[in-house]
């Protein structure tokens, strides 16, 4: 059986989808990666050695963060993964991919040299823990792949781990965190969710959600207030897009007071494609 929090999700895309019909394809591939990560996230351990119930190890890593201002995955050693359990979700995962209309052939090479050691698995959680560009953008240019595409894979392998450390964390450490990138996974947040009058960050990996300031931007720490603009569809006044005049980057907001139906968490992106698209007409670029 599927773990129950594995069960609410896919049952939500299900609700989500009759609400919203135009998003049925990526919703229908959130659904497809949910069930491939199915080995992970039913494992209590997410895919890794720790028993994550063990409150002393949150406790040590909450002391790393408050000690050198990093996120969480600065303090992971990449070879807590179980490398077989990875390597199968991998697999799992790039059949969605393919089934959803990826070309087979894009991936294979990196498939054969993940299943013969070629590429070690510990490697690539760890540029994924790191955020290193530098290395998947050798790997797009070796297998002649988007880059980003590897990225999102490698990064689905660790999210059930991250996710189970956000819900874990001190919501202390959330609401005093006060930066951009995200305390847990360091990714930097590309939706936010306003409530009484105060802005929360939500990643969209490990669904982290943390306080920041209202006039800020998450690109380029701009907090000057007369370049900080917000555009709002007219028929959708639940939704907004909070942007910065000068590095050009936005934020897509919810605000919670005037929402009809709650938005699930974790579906905030999605749910919001059309201000991405709104934002790339007005020539905004997306973090």
């Amino acid at each position: 059986m599927a773990s129950s929090s594995t069960n609410d999700k896919l049952k939500i895309i299900d609700e989500i989808i009759k609400d919203y019909p135009d998003l049925y394809n990526p919703l229908e591939l959130y659904k497809m990666i949910l069930q491939a990560q199915k080995q992970i996230r039913d494992d209590p351990k997410k895919g890794t050695i720790i028993d994550w119930s063990d409150e002393s190890i949150i406790e040590d890593l909450q002391k790393k963060v408050r000690q050198f201002n990093q996120p969480i995955t600065n303090f992971l050693n990449p070879n807590i993964f179980n490398s077989k359990a990875l390597i199968n979700t991998c697999e799992r995962i790039v059949k969605a991919f393919i089934e959803k209309g990826l070309e087979k052939k894009l991936l294979d090479n990196f498939l054969n040299e993940l299943f013969y050691g070629k590429i070690s698995i510990h490697d690539l959680v760890a540029a994924t823990l790191k955020g290193d560009a530098g290395y998947f953008k050798d790997f797009g240019e070796r297998f002649k792949v988007d880059p980003a595409l590897i990225l999102f894979i490698a990064s689905t392998l660790i999210q059930p781990c991250l996710e189970e450390i956000a819900k874990r964390i001190d919501s202390s450490l959330l609401e005093k965190w006060w930066q951009a990138p995200c305390p847990i996974c360091g990714r930097r947040p590309i939706v936010a969710r306003l409530k009484a009058r105060k802005r929360y960050l939500i990643c969209s990996l490990c669904e982290a959600e943390y306080l920041t300031d209202l006039f800020f931007c998450v690109n380029c720490g701009n907090i000057d207030p007369t370049t900080l603009k917000f555009l709002a569809p007219e028929d959708y006044p639940e939704f907004r897009v909070d942007f910065c005049e000068k590095c050009k980057h936005y934020l897509k907001v919810i605000d919670e007071s005037k929402l009809k139906k709650p938005i699930p968490k974790g579906f905030e992106d999605i749910i919001t494609i059309d201000l991405d698209i709104m934002a790339n007409e007005l020539g905004l670029k997306r973090v």
